[in-house]
């Protein structure tokens, strides 16, 4: 009998949940933050840098120096219900992307811009509230909307997808703590994904403002056998009610790509968000 796309997204999301023995979130806007009141609405703009040193194999580098560089615009939002229902929208753009591949022994540059695929969801929350510590529990399903078209070389999947994230958030008046995992089904060639988070951090106050700055390690893995284990420093701070802004930096420690791949690399991330 063959095996349906759910028993086959819980056969590899359960062992990923075990394995990092922690409870689950997904990054939504507004930088995970915010509004957390009825009828809330806000938007960000996210500049993200991406560069890749090598093709893999494996973890084996079978061409260095074959770089992939991409450029992305990415514009998100969030509708507020009440502070436990939301609806948000992503939908990235590629400013520029360029690759460096093997084909026929000959090395070829291949390029992409355009739209990316639009990704909806639905996050669910349950907000709690201990001694000396505050927190939310999270379940969002999510849809993935082919838009980016069909070329030899995209950056997005163009296919449709069904997902589901699990969150987990707790703070204090100086630390605060997050995970979360994330499975993808995809209804084409496109493999089976699932991704886990961890972030620590430290709460910063003062100039009549507030932020934190965290260290956030995050592990992606596909059903052809790739993995990628990434890590950095990222810093947030609320200048005001309205006005928000978001920098992180990540690096590949660890890059195991099931196909002929590019790997190795460092991503960064600089954003500003408004709430109203």
């Amino acid at each position: 009998m063959e095996e349906s796309p759910l028993l086959r997204s819980l056969r590899y999301l359960v062992p990923l949940l075990i394995a990092s023995s922690i409870s689950a979130r997904a990054d939504q806007p507004i930088f995970n933050e915010m509004p957390r009141w009825d009828n809330g609405w806000g938007v960000q703009v996210i500049r993200e840098f991406r560069t890749e040193s090598d093709l893999l194999l494996g973890d084996t580098v079978i061409g260095p120096g074959f770089s992939e560089d991409i450029d992305l615009l990415h514009f998100e939002g969030v509708y507020t219900w009440d502070k436990s229902i939301r609806l948000t929208f992503k939908l990235p753009y590629v400013l520029d992307a360029r690759r460096e591949v093997l084909m026929g022994g000959v090395k070829t540059v291949q390029r992409d811009e355009g739209i990316g695929d639009l990704t909806l969801a639905l996050p669910l929350k349950r907000y709690f509230n201990l001694d000396q510590r505050s927190g939310s529990w999270t379940i969002a399903p999510q849809l993935r909307v082919p838009l980016a078209g069909e070329d030899t070389y995209e950056v997005f999947d163009n296919e449709w997808g069904q997902g589901v994230s699990f969150g987990y958030e707790s703070e204090t008046y100086e630390w605060i703590f997050s995970a979360g995992a994330t499975a993808w089904v995809f209804y084409g060639e496109e493999p089976f994904e699932a991704s886990a988070s961890i972030d620590v951090g430290r709460n910063l106050h003062g100039f009549g403002s507030s932020g934190h700055i965290n260290w956030e390690t995050d592990a992606h893995f596909e059903d052809d056998g790739s993995f990628t284990l990434s890590a950095g420093p990222a810093f947030y701070w609320r200048i005001n009610d309205t006005l928000h802004t978001r920098i992180s930096w990540k690096h590949d420690f660890a890059d195991r790509q099931g196909i002929v791949d590019h790997g190795n690399g460092d991503t960064l991330r600089i954003g500003i968000a408004l709430v109203f």
